[in-house]
């Protein structure tokens, strides 16, 4: 397992980690936190389980990303290789990070195979999707405890190269992938099972022209209400990228329709694109203006500063908004954008900066993290507040290659891989996920020769969902109110012995949970508690270690510390029960403990004399 700092309270955190200083109700961001310092992070993906309140983490393996110009180190990524991307969870809104994924710490090659190009999805019912590519299969894997552990999975869901999920219906996900190199072979294949079986007939989602112009799905995907939408590039009659849109596609339909956002130039891969609450569709891209009558140090016309571009649709990408510019940087490029979404009209953008105008296939510059956020993004003439750099510091000196695998065969840098990305936390709060290529083997004082994940999460400022403030947790007031109040205490849980029944096959338990909420001030309001969710966690304990029971009634094989763990979700809140088969139990001294959360994410802990019950198993 891997550590970060302490425990603290989600405020007491972010007071302590502000890195970026902001006036009063500005957008703040903490200082990047290292997720792994062993294992690889390009490409990262975080995604928040709002059943089971974890955190979820993924990112490329490493095994094509580990090429610095001059360094051809031994290779740390070798003693964990387990040809799956690289996975880790969080109980603790980020301040801690444990490696997690298929059987524990090693790859079940049943479920999965693949070392790069991962992605995160959720479906309705909760489950979480990873994928990942093994030169020439796209495989899926789910987990249903909130990235723990992985109960479903495909090693060969289909053959292609990188691949984009979307979760659908309960148990439902599909898979975008180029199912053919170097042509425009775009196609959408259908799981209904969680993962373990994938339909072989996929959907259409590129054309091409006689001349050899055409456009391909390119890019992370979304569902909502049994549509697909997914970005788009256009391409000329010698590949080059000369426009963005989206496709879209109705449950039924036999392909997708394109639709056209602009002609231009693109500098990243692939556009960006995120859907509001209110199925409002934003995309963001780089364009990728050159000076023709200049050449670079590569070869190539000379590079001029650019812009990050973001477009709206209010019909779900049939029609979009005139272009406005997200980012410029007079003297740097910014490139590979990132967009997420929160109420209607509320969006965060986020894309790596150059400290000076370059050709980063093979000219140096510092790298840093922009953001921008905008609270009005559905009106003409929108603000935009912006944030840079980021954590206060750069991720990466030196160029940036985009050629994938033949960077490595030039002896390219490609550590940072091809994108980073935002999300949301369970609150609406900005979450940002990216290599880092800053740090040096503590064994040998030289660079990694690949980037290490990082994590960044807001701050301050208001966040994207409900008005909340991100440094206190508590919602904007509403209009002609005098506020509220915070609510910092988590809910008090009771297990009722008497509830429980137990044999070598079964559990049961009941219980239940309350919150006080919080008591106003003449200031504020009084806020009224709510329990969320109530999980609870089984296991057989030796002094202080635990062995948890998961999903499907297996007992761990090893023992752990007992401060992580295995959360399963009881039915109902204030009052509840729960009940697991489970497989024979050998006979010892068990664990159960009933948690809860609260409307403002407050989490309970251990309480003996409450929400803890000890019993034994016997023959």
């Amino acid at each position: 397992m891997v550590r970060g700092i302490r425990r603290c309270s989600l405020t007491a955190c972010a007071l302590i980690a502000l890195a970026v200083p902001a006036a009063a109700q500005g957008v703040g961001f903490s200082q990047p936190q290292f997720v792994d310092r062993e294992l690889a992070g390009g490409e990262p993906l975080t995604i928040a389980d709002p059943v089971h309140h974890t955190l979820v983490y993924t990112s490329h393996e490493g095994t094509t990303h580990l090429y610095r110009p001059g360094i051809f180190a031994p290779l740390p990524f070798g003693v964990n290789y387990r040809n799956q991307v690289n996975i880790w969870t969080s109980d603790d809104d980020g301040a801690s990070w444990q490696r997690t994924g298929i059987a524990g710490a090693s790859a079940d090659p049943t479920k999965s195979q693949g070392f790069s190009d991962p992605d995160l999805a959720i479906d309705e019912g909760g489950r979480i999707y990873n994928t990942g590519i093994n030169l020439v299969s796209d495989s899926i894997f789910s987990s249903i405890d909130g990235g723990k552990t992985y109960d479903k999975g495909n090693p060969d869901c289909h053959n292609g190269d990188r691949p984009w999920l979307a979760g659908g219906k309960k148990d439902e996900v599909f898979l975008a992938t180029n199912t053919l190199e170097g042509a425009l072979s775009h196609e959408i294949f259908q799981s209904t099972d969680g993962g373990d079986n994938c339909s072989q007939t996929g959907i259409p989602d590129a054309a091409s022209n006689p001349d050899g112009s055409g456009y391909t799905g390119d890019g992370k995907l979304y569902y909502s209400k049994d549509r697909l939408i997914e970005p788009f590039v256009y391409t000329d009659t010698n590949g080059a990228v000369n426009g963005v849109g989206v496709g879209t596609w109705h449950r039924g339909d036999a392909q997708f329709a394109p639709h056209k956002i602009t002609d231009t130039t693109e500098f990243g891969h692939w556009p960006a694109i995120a859907l509001d609450k209110s199925d409002n569709v934003y995309a963001v891209w780089d364009d990728n203006p050159t000076d023709s009558s200049k050449q670079d140090s590569c070869g190539s016309d000379q590079p001029v500063p650019n812009n990050i571009k973001m477009s709206v649709s209010k019909d779900f990408g049939s029609t979009w908004s005139a272009p406005i510019n997200v980012a410029h940087a007079d003297n740097g490029r910014v490139f590979w954008p990132w967009v997420a979404a929160g109420d209607a009209g509320k969006v965060s953008v986020i894309w790596y900066q150059s400290s000076k105008v370059a050709d980063l296939d093979c000219e140096d510059s510092d790298i840093t993290i922009g953001e921008a956020q905008i609270l009005n993004a559905l009106d003409p003439s929108p603000k935009i507040d912006t944030a840079q750099p980021v954590g206060g510091r750069k991720i990466h000196a030196g160029s940036v290659c985009q050629g994938g695998t033949t960077c490595v065969a030039e002896n390219k840098d490609r550590r940072l891989g091809d994108f980073f990305t935002n999300s949301l936390d369970s609150r609406g709060c900005v979450l940002i996920a990216s290599g880092d290529t800053t740090q040096t083997d503590p064994n040998t004082g030289q660079q990694f020769a690949y980037s290490l994940p990082i994590f960044i999460r807001q701050t301050s400022g208001e966040g994207l969902v409900g008005g909340i403030n991100c440094a206190t947790g508590v919602p904007k007031p509403a209009p002609g109110s005098l506020g509220q109040c915070v609510d910092r205490k988590p809910p008090v849980s009771t297990l009722k012995t008497r509830g429980l029944h137990r044999t070598r096959r079964l559990i049961k338990l009941n219980g239940r949970s309350k919150d006080a909420g919080c008591k106003g001030s003449a200031t504020a309001l009084k806020r009224k508690g709510r329990v969320e969710t109530v999980t609870v966690s089984i296991a057989k304990v030796r002094r202080h270690d635990c062995k948890f029971i998961g999903a499907k009634g297996r007992l761990e094989r090893k023992f752990h510390s007992c401060r992580d763990p295995l959360l399963l979700m009881a039915k109902g809140t204030t009052k509840w029960h729960f009940k697991l088969k489970v497989k024979p139990l050998p006979p010892g001294n068990y664990r159960a403990v009933a948690r809860g959360v609260d409307a403002s994410q407050n989490k309970e802990t251990p309480n003996k004399r409450r929400n803890v019950i000890r019993f034994r198993v016997s023959r």
